[in-house]
């Protein structure tokens, strides 16, 4: 550990080390965009863009964890975590620039491999910043109350700003046109709008990831400093404590489980929005700039419900309340209990559910990640080494599944209920729609009650944590 004696930490470093979220975020964004950009857009078959983010999945799959495990051990002027933060900055924002900039008349097989390597290497370099960068947390805040307040900001930066940015770029870039039969297309199906796009994720996302590192450098010297492990035995000790943790496993497959669940309602999103719902990209813009106030409201209401109630309460109603509201619109629809879109009553209703349902969800991953980070010295009683990487390299791959496998359900799900390539709203079978949502509701339902079901096995309370925290050096 470091032998210099730890300040109040600096809120310059606060700051940064919330800003630094941004990058995960805007990475969601550009990836929640593929399925419907690469399938309507640029006309590549449904099947193919799932098979590619599911490679893509895979690979991160086996990169997330060894760069958490590298981060832990590795030693350096610039501490564990920073030198991977810095060196993530460039690559990662060319990476996303890429993936909304394919070369124009590219064959089949080959815009298949430029979106491959595009959507890998978005993934990876991210996960490279974000591992580290989430890793810092436990550190920077010790107390059971801090870890949440903290995990608060760094999930209101995350949140708040990419949905102002989707906003912004729904209202200015993706502007509604003509496509060459003379039909007019609402403006997410534009794609020169997604060229201008992918710029604006690149430079956030630089910008982020720099202004993060600079920002929490000055922490360094502060941080712990981990003894290199004497054998390899000793190595594969510490990884399985980390690994086989109950408290870790609960909240592992509850993330495996609710990611798959979250994942199809993100990727689904924009087919269900323009094609289901019939929004267009004026409407979308207002839906959006309408969950704003979801992560402040989550932003004050986490912390204090989290103190009160205790974390793994919270977390269960939470993401118990969510799934009722994910399910409302698309079940009234199915049942046929709502007006035909058109109707006034449609937008208003889709901006009160998702704005409730957004919020719930984010206090729940406000309150699991500081859940997570008290993983790490109920882990440390028993092996004797800090895991923060290895930890949060599994809750990173995670959240990386919530696009992944979303994406990738949503190119099977697309191709099983044989939904067109390059279609236009309004002109959709109805029965294709309807088999979409039947499809969605009971996998959403499942995968929800599964989750939560998890939850409740954690068991680390404020007062273990406490006992934890005596046991271990900091």
């Amino acid at each position: 550990m470091s032998d210099i004696a730890r300040p109040p930490i600096f809120k310059l470093s606060k700051f940064s080390f919330a800003i630094g979220s941004l990058a995960f975020g805007l990475k969601s964004v550009a990836l929640g965009l593929v399925m419907l950009f690469y399938n309507q857009v640029m006309g590549l078959p449904a099947a193919w863009v799932s098979t590619g983010i599911g490679i893509a999945l895979i690979v991160d799959a086996i990169v997330d964890p060894l760069i958490g495990q590298i981060s832990d051990t590795w030693h350096s002027r610039w501490g564990r975590r920073h030198p991977f933060m810095y060196a993530s900055a460039v690559p990662a924002s060319i990476a996303v620039w890429a993936l909304l900039n394919p070369p124009q008349g590219l064959p089949i097989g080959s815009l298949f491999i430029y979106m491959l390597t595009c959507v890998i290497g978005a993934r990876v370099f991210i996960s490279m910043f974000e591992i580290p960068s989430a890793s810092l947390l436990p550190e920077l805040a010790t107390s059971y109350d801090d870890r949440t307040v903290m995990s608060t900001y760094r999930t209101l930066v995350g949140i708040f700003f990419p949905i102002m940015i989707v906003v912004i770029a729904m209202a200015t870039l993706m502007t509604p046109f003509v496509n060459t039969s003379g039909q007019k297309m609402p403006g997410q199906l534009n794609p020169v709008g997604y060229a201008n796009y992918g710029i604006m994720l690149a430079v956030f996302i630089f910008l982020s990831i720099l202004l993060s590192a600079v920002g929490t450098h000055r922490e360094i010297k502060y941080l712990h400093v981990e003894k290199k492990h004497e054998t390899l035995a000793d190595l594969i000790a510490t990884i399985r404590y980390t690994l086989l943790d109950k408290n870790f496993l609960a909240l592992s497959i509850a993330g495996v489980v609710s990611g798959i669940g979250a994942g199809l309602v993100g990727g689904l999103t924009e087919y269900f929005n323009t094609y289901f719902w019939e929004l267009s990209a004026t409407q979308l813009s207002t839906l959006t700039g309408s969950l704003l106030i979801s992560p402040i409201a989550a932003a004050i209401l986490g912390p204090y419900m989290a103190k009160k109630f205790g974390k793994k309460k919270v977390a269960i109603w939470n993401f118990s309340l969510s799934m009722l509201c994910g399910i409302l619109p698309v079940g009234l629809r199915t049942l046929g209990l709502l007006p035909p879109n058109g109707s006034p009553i449609i937008l208003p209703l889709l901006i009160v559910d998702s704005a409730l349902a957004v919020t719930l969800v984010i206090i729940g991953l406000i309150v699991t990640t500081s859940m997570m980070a008290d993983i790490v010295e109920q882990v440390m009683t028993k092996s004797g080494k800090r895991s923060e990487g290895l930890i949060f390299s599994a809750d990173t791959m995670l959240k990386q599944i919530v696009t992944g496998v979303g994406s990738m359900g949503t190119g099977i799900i697309l191709n099983f209920i044989k939904f067109p390539d390059k279609a236009v709203p309004g002109q959709v079978d109805a029965e294709v729609l309807h088999r979409m949502a039947l499809i969605y509701l009971p996998i959403t339902i499942t995968t929800s009650i599964i989750a939560i079901a998890m939850i409740s096995f954690y068991s680390i309370s404020r007062d273990d944590h406490e006992r934890n925290l005596a046991k271990v050096p900091l």
